[in-house]
């Protein structure tokens, strides 16, 4: 009755794991194929003339069980009667037993049908094939169903990068960022505005890459915007404003350049902000570096070239397309995707104008010492 049987292994129970990894179908005989859609996640199918029957996942049955039930259907077949109808019945115990949740290897495809498009055109193939890449290397939790994943079983994942940081970092930010899309159907992607319409902001993963672009230009401009850039503040808030050759916000000056509580602080006050509230803004070691010596009161941080000058250092570094404002957009992405600080903080650190009580309420604390961290992690990320 069989040409043919998928090797085991010592337990003779499971299929051997070498054969999950591989995608297509592979037969085992008697109208009985494991079907390998990604690998780390199996199921086994029957065919009977042109047509296909699941039995269920590979983790839901092993091959001694699948073979079995597969036996009654070929007999079924062979007596001229419906071996799918027959399957119903032969299915339906298990079924009632069938775990609650999706698997993450199908969580993960529909977060990146959702996300990818999000990503820019020159990134979206190298992207796809990192998750690929990543999560190939770890097909039993893959093979996971998201209610069961808990931390043990993240650390269990991450272990396989113990001797590569960088990729066990990313591994951990993709993976609470699939989660939460999977139980909340939500992404965070933000579009900001400016006179020439709506921009992306730039992705998150791009931004140290062109930080590091920034870093070979030797003026006050190119230092303005890796200043913005590490606090996620305004561009008004930074080098002031101009309408029609009047000054309708001042730039910052050092007097705004405090010690709070031993940590150098930009404190920006309430008059030059857009929610009328005074802003405390801590600072990295890289923004404080920026600075460089300590100046009178009244001196502006940075003598920029005009009111264009970070737009147009922007663009002229090869960030066409994105707007200076697209960064505060970012570092939230970047905190909500990677971190597990939350959006409350990432909007504090903004000066972000929130609704609802209960985050105003929440929002009354400067939460200065989470901000600190938040911020010098941030920056750690963008200098690579």
């Amino acid at each position: 009755m069989r040409d043919h049987r998928l090797p085991t292994d010592k337990s003779g129970e499971k299929v051997h794991p070498s054969y999950l990894h591989q995608r297509g179908k592979h037969c085992d005989g008697a109208g009985l194929y494991l079907e390998v859609a990604v690998p780390g996640q199996a199921s086994w199918v029957f065919r009977h003339k042109a047509s296909w029957r699941s039995i269920g996942s590979a983790k839901g049955y092993n091959i001694r069980e699948a073979r079995e039930i597969a036996a009654k259907l070929w007999t079924a077949a062979r007596k001229g009667e419906d071996p799918f109808e027959l399957l119903k019945t032969l299915r339906a115990p298990k079924d009632a037993e069938k775990p609650k949740g999706k698997v993450f290897a199908e969580a993960m495809r529909e977060y990146l049908a959702a996300k990818s498009p999000h990503w820019a055109a020159s990134n979206r193939a190298r992207e796809l094939r990192r998750y690929e890449y990543l999560f190939g290397q770890i097909p039993d939790f893959t093979a996971l169903r998201i209610p069961a994943i808990d931390q043990a079983a993240k650390n269990k994942a991450l272990a396989s990068w113990d001797e590569q940081p960088k990729a066990r970092r990313d591994v951990g930010f993709y993976i609470e960022a699939i989660i939460r899309y999977a139980e909340t159907g939500k992404l965070r992607v933000l579009k900001v505005a400016d006179e020439q319409g709506h921009h992306e902001a730039m992705p998150w993963r791009d931004v140290p890459e062109f930080y590091k672009r920034l870093t070979k230009l030797n003026s006050d401009d190119g230092r303005a915007l890796r200043f913005t850039i590490l606090t996620g503040a305004r561009t008004d808030e930074v080098i002031g404003a101009e309408y029609k050759g009047e000054i309708t916000k001042h730039p910052a000056t050092w007097g705004e350049i405090e010690d709070v509580d031993g940590v150098m602080t930009w404190v920006i006050p309430k008059e030059r902000m857009k929610g009328k509230r005074t802003h405390h803004v801590p600072l990295s070691a890289e923004a404080v570096a920026l600075l460089g010596k300590r100046r009178a009161d009244n001196i502006p941080l940075f003598d920029v070239s005009s009111q264009n000058a970070l737009l147009a250092t922007l663009k002229a570094n090869e960030g066409n397309g994105y707007t200076v404002h697209g960064f505060r957009s970012s570092f939230s992405d970047w905190v909500i995707d990677a971190t597990s600080y939350g959006a409350d903080l990432a909007d504090m650190c903004i000066a972000h104008l929130t609704r609802g009580k209960v985050r105003a309420a929440y929002q009354r604390s400067p939460q200065l010492e989470k901000r600190r961290e938040i911020l010098t992690a941030w920056s750690a990320f963008v200098t690579g």
